[in-house]
Parts: C-alpha cells; structure tokens; sequence
C-alpha cells in the first residue's frame, strides 16, 4: 500500500511539471514599429525581437497591398531585422514572419502597421495613391500567432499514457 502510495505521488508529480516544459516556446516580445503603429518618418528596417533563440533559416516578409518589399534579413540571437532599401510609400503593411525557435519548433504569425508621412516629404505623384490606400481599415491577421493546438500535447499525452503503462506494470508485478 505504501509503494503503491509513493508510486502514485511520484507519477502526479511528474505529470505536474511536465507542462512547464511548454514555456519554452519562441515568442514575438518586441516589435519596431509595433502592431497596428503609425509610422510618420522614414523606416530604414522592421526589428522583430523573440523570447529566446532565433535559427538562422528563420525568414521575414513585408508587404503591402499591391506587392512585397525586398528586405535584408539580417538574425543576431533572439533578434530579426529586415533592412530597407527603399522609403516605403504611405498606406498599410503586413509583417510576416516565419521562425525557428531554440525549442525547435516553428512559429508563425504576422502584425500590421501604416505608414502616413506628411504631405510635405511625398513626391507630388503619390497622394493620390495614398488616399485610396488609407481609407481601407487595417486587416486584423496577427491571430495565427498562437497555435489552436499546442504542439507538445500529443508527445505529453503519449509520455504520460508511457508512465502510467510503466507504474502500473511494477505495481501489479510486485503484487503477484
């Protein structure tokens, strides 16, 4: 009764703290310019700063409504950069992003903020351009940030089914 006791102690524990495993997932912490931010001088690069780690074949897209912008990705530890080449014109972009975090696990998601610089600093063509382009309301798509199913369930159910197998075997072994 008493190893049964200890045995069946030792399993919650286990099983408690198992789930603390999952907080070592990658998340977006930081972001210039920020979501759904209004950007009113000149962009020289989109900094995404992540919770832990970035691997190297991580990648990152800008894009507005017409087309994406060329950008020079550039990933120093926790941190991704996409340099500009060009000014971007006034209207709304959408930052994409696709990442490899320390865990090894890939996380996607996107932002959206808008450009709209003074009448001033824009070459005479454009404001006609710009006025189509900022009357369109901002699309709402960071919701893909967060996976619906936590990638770990499926291995934490099947470890736990494991040692549940393996607690059992040893109690009722011992028992006969």
């Amino acid at each position: 009764m008493k190893k049964t006791f200890l045995s069946f102690l030792l399993l919650i524990m286990v099983a408690m703290n198992l789930p603390s495993f999952a907080f070592a997932h990658t998340d977006l912490e930081t972001a210039t310019p920020a979501k759904g931010e209004k950007v009113t001088t000149d962009l020289e690069a989109v900094v995404l700063t992540f919770t832990t780690k970035v691997e190297s074949l991580s990648t990152m897209k800008l894009k507005n409504e017409r087309e994406e912008i060329p950008l020079q990705i550039s990933i120093e530890d926790n941190q991704m950069t996409g340099k500009l080449n060009n000014r971007l014109e006034n209207g709304n972009y959408t930052v994409e992003y696709k990442i490899i975090g320390a865990d090894g696990h890939v996380i996607e998601g996107n932002y959206s903020f808008s450009v709209d610089r003074p009448e001033q600093a824009q070459p005479k063509e454009e404001p006609e351009e710009d006025k189509d382009s900022t009357e369109q309301p901002m699309p709402e798509q960071d919701k893909k940030e967060k996976p619906d199913n936590p990638s770990y369930f499926g291995p934490l159910t099947i470890g736990l089914v494991l040692l549940i197998a393996i607690f059992s075997f040893f109690a009722f072994r011992r028992k006969k």
